[in-house]
């Protein structure tokens, strides 16, 4: 109360406060004289003189929780904003999350890292019984948290005793082995970059590894600014035992001490050296002739370096298409072309630095044609953007219930009722119908118009998923803003709407059209749920344009009821494990489904054996792919003349001979 009077909140004045009033009952009770007290202090005393002591003190505790509990006994409290928000599991995984956060938090100061390692788990059982405290404690944090604040709430998995409980409950893995990628040097400056250091996880001994043709590439998430790979051993253990696949992990520089774009660079050129050496850079021995096929997965943070890497690898490959005639610009780039990654898993990723409040009208267009698809989760994502039919228009969810059982026996006692309110149902077939009642509207202004009517057509006015979900326990703002301002850099102010290797949503359609297969996950209550869905329907629309099966080539989950960072909860949350064995299930479908490799196809008919061919280098054009052999001969991939939808291999002489076409299995 003390820094109330004096207008200015601060922890010293409360502090003195308390050193005061504890003071004061010092005195009283080592000084205190209960003859010179008033008669009816007397009275109570004697009253309670035949009470034992530990009686008296459990009364004491239980008035005073009474009294700070009465507002909520009456019925007076505010309102729970997360009542209906996430799923019961995902709640108690996050209140156990919350209270590791302020445990940490709370022991960050301790200089004496054993120490604080020990303080952190016992002040996390302090919070774990108090949620509330908790929370005040994260807010309080969060609304000005530094960079070694967010590394000590985010990588709590690098605590000696949270790892032991940890490893305990995951699959072993017989192979952990650190990395050191060495980068190219830079074109300009001809400066020598650090190497890279990359984390390797395989379920088998190290002698097996050279067994495999392919290999699964993570880029981890954090935020850009922390998060190495032993913070997501958890779900990395799941999907090599489900895999049998060894999987390279990247500990990529970090801000603000690597800003942008150094991560994206070291993430690329880790890739660049991978499929330039075959993998052999990492101890991968295959035959002659055999490709590595590589999928890449992230999350968060990661999800955007998936997208950006998948970026930069196919404009890599448009400027060698564009230099393969010239001499002096071939000079500037690599002369290799790159293959596109077999596949993408990009997970809860933040694909738009660019935090604007309000959605545009096409973004709203593409969420409705995304909704089309009746994928499951949607049609709450749909509702979250009509902010009106909720008695709050800043609530995402149904803000209307029957009264509880509480309040209907006090409606019963004092005689008052509430009028009674018909709660809107959040269907699939509701949102769809809105959406094409929307459509007509603009049809009949559209005929109004040619009729020389005048009549203007107004958007539905909806607000981004990162305000909407302005409450996440997880991810709020403030860490969002934070992760912004250290990720950018004090001297960057980047081309937020043009920018696509920092914000992949805004991509070109020709870039997008050629992405490889992609799964994308989500939670419908994610603050980054908006920029999931939209880059969805964006790659979507871009195949459609390009003639492409949009359905065989872009999947999309949204879990119910789940926000934010589910891959560091299967410990806690049973959905979370269920997704990580899911999501390598998938990786499985989609190496099983890749397409055979150029350097494996077998052209018998051409009188010419390419399998194991070691003079090869590709050009990716617009819409085909040719690789270079021996200068004599070029293989294509590109659509089939006879068939615009299907896809072929050919290869021809240099000249301009008939080609020799064989179908793509």
């Amino acid at each position: 109360m003390l820094d109330h009077l004096l207008g200015k909140p601060s922890a010293n004045w409360k502090r003195c406060q308390v050193l005061i009033l504890c003071l004061l009952s010092s005195v009283l009770i080592s000084k205190g004289n209960i003859g010179r007290a008033p008669r009816t202090f007397r009275r109570i005393n004697n009253r309670l003189a035949r009470w034992a002591p530990w009686q008296i003190a459990l009364a004491t505790w239980t008035l005073l929780y009474i009294s700070r509990n009465s507002f909520l006994l009456l019925g007076f409290q505010a309102k729970e904003p997360l009542a209906r928000l996430y799923k019961r599991s995902f709640y108690r995984a996050t209140w156990v999350l919350t209270a590791l956060d302020a445990g940490f938090l709370t022991a960050l100061p301790i200089q004496c890292k054993w120490l604080r390692d020990i303080c952190s788990i016992l002040f996390t059982g302090y919070y774990i019984l108090h949620a509330d405290d908790a929370d005040e404690k994260v807010r309080r944090v969060r609304a000005t948290v530094t960079i070694e604040e967010m590394r000590c709430s985010w990588e709590k998995q690098t605590n000696p005793y949270l790892t032991f409980f940890s490893t305990l409950q995951r699959p072993k893995l017989a192979t952990r082995d650190i990395i050191l990628l060495e980068r190219y040097p830079c074109h300009e400056t001809k400066e020598i970059k650090p190497a890279v250091k990359c984390h390797l996880y395989y379920r088998g001994n190290r002698e097996h590894l050279h067994e495999h043709d392919r290999l699964i590439l993570h880029f981890p998430g954090g935020g850009f600014v922390s998060m190495p790979p032993p913070c997501h051993e958890d779900a990395i253990s799941y999907w090599c035992h489900r895999t049998g696949l060894p999987l390279l992990s990247v500990d990529y520089g970090k801000a603000p001490e690597r800003p942008y774009p150094w991560a994206l660079e070291e993430c690329f050129d880790v890739y660049r050296r991978i499929m330039e050496t075959n993998g052999a850079c990492i101890g991968l021995r295959l035959p002659s002739g055999r490709r590595l096929q590589v999928v890449l997965i992230g999350d968060s943070a990661g999800g955007n370096l998936v997208s950006a890497v998948t970026l930069k690898t196919l404009v890599h490959n448009v400027a060698i298409a564009h230099s393969s005639g010239d001499s002096t610009a071939a000079s500037s780039v690599l002369d290799q072309h790159l293959p596109v990654p077999t596949a993408l898993i990009v997970v809860y990723p933040a694909l738009n630095f660019d935090f604007s409040c309000w959605m545009s009208p096409a973004q709203l267009t593409l969420m409705r044609t995304e909704s089309s698809q009746n994928l499951k989760g949607m049609e709450a994502v749909m509702a979250t953007k009509d902010h009106l039919r909720h008695k709050s228009p800043l609530s995402v969810v149904p803000d209307v219930e029957k009264p509880s059982l509480y309040r209907r026996g006090m409606q019963v006692l004092f005689g008052s009722k509430e009028p009674k309110r018909k709660i809107p149902e959040q269907t699939i077939a509701t949102v769809l119908s809105r959406a094409s009642k929307s459509m007509v509207g603009i049809a009949e202004s559209a005929s109004a118009k040619a009729a020389g009517e005048t009549q203007r057509i107004v958007p539905r006015l909806a607000m981004t998923s990162r305000m909407s979900f302005f409450n996440d326990r997880i991810i709020g703002p403030d860490l969002m803003r934070a992760m912004a301002i250290l990720y950018l850099g004090p001297h960057s102010y980047p081309d937020f709407s043009n920018d696509y290797f920092l914000s992949p949503l805004v991509a070109p359609v020709n870039l997008l059209a050629k992405f490889p297969k992609t799964y994308l996950l989500c939670g419908e209550k994610d603050p980054f749920v908006d920029d999931t869905v939209l880059f969805a329907a964006r790659l979507r629309q871009a195949k459609r344009q390009y003639n492409v099966n949009e359905n065989e080539n872009v999947e999309v989950k949204i879990m119910e009821g789940i926000s934010h960072a589910f891959l560091q909860m299967t410990a806690l949350l049973p959905e979370a494990k269920d997704i990580v064995n899911e999501i390598g299930d998938w990786m499985n479908q989609a190496f099983a489904n890749a397409g055979v490799s150029a350097s494996e196809v077998n052209l018998e008919d051409a009188g010419m054996v390419l399998a194991g061919s070691p003079q090869f280098h590709g050009v990716t054009g617009e819409d085909t792919s040719v690789i270079m052999v021996d200068g004599q001969y070029s293989l294509g991939f590109g659509p089939n003349q006879d068939d615009e939808e299907a896809d072929s291999i050919f290869l021809k002489p240099s000249d301009a001979s008939p080609k020799i076409t064989v179908e793509q299995y």
